[in-house]
């Protein structure tokens, strides 16, 4: 199919390469994504017989690294979709935001919920450890100024409680459900939103 020698040197040095830049996949899947790319650009040879068409297929195609980064990264999105890691979901976000702007939002929108999740669950945890040095307290100071402090210290809070014991159930259930909905929220994302990218 492709008549020039010049051609099928091209196309192996590249195969080649894409090969070794797919080496941390599976032998198999890395040996499937060689061969569909190799039949992609025997058929836009075969079918536009012109000088170029070898050259201007693999400039389409982009370069081996930037082609086995795309497929890297469908093979982890593919798996976080399956995972019911919190962990796998964030490190798969994250290569996901290196990608795509819609992938930064949903990353910095997942750490933002993990974090304050995370703090309301700590938060919780302490009170039962040390009540009287966490909660949330208003201070009021003496030019008639107000703060609000929500947070733990080794010595007894000053100011007024404002939740005493009430900070349980809001640190256990709001901080669990909201690193539950954050969790569902990346799992939905990446299936909403995450399209593979074609390679033309």
């Amino acid at each position: 199919m492709i008549a020039s020698a010049e051609d099928r040197k091209s196309i192996d040095a590249y195969l080649a390469a894409l090969r070794r830049q797919l080496r941390d996949l599976l032998d198999e899947d890395a040996k499937d994504i060689v061969e569909e790319i190799r039949a992609h650009i025997l058929d836009k040879s075969s079918a536009d017989r012109s000088a170029d068409t070898v050259a201007a297929t693999l400039a389409a195609l982009g370069t081996p690294e930037e082609l086995a980064t795309r497929y890297r990264t469908e093979e982890l999105l593919r798996r976080a979709q399956m995972s019911r890691s919190p962990v796998v979901i964030m490190r798969n976000l994250l290569r996901w935001g290196a990608l795509t702007l819609a992938g930064v939002s949903v990353f910095l929108i997942s750490v933002a919920g993990y974090c304050l999740g995370g703090f309301l669950f700590l938060i919780a945890t302490l009170k039962v450890i040390w009540p009287r040095g966490t909660g949330l307290s208003k201070t009021v100071n003496a030019d008639g100024s107000w703060g609000l402090g929500l947070g733990f210290s080794n010595q007894p809070m000053t100011g007024h409680e404002l939740l005493g014991w009430w900070l349980l159930p809001i640190g256990f259930v709001f901080g669990t459900g909201l690193i539950f909905l954050t969790f569902r929220f990346g799992l939905w994302s990446l299936r909403k939103f995450w399209r593979p990218r074609a390679w033309g």
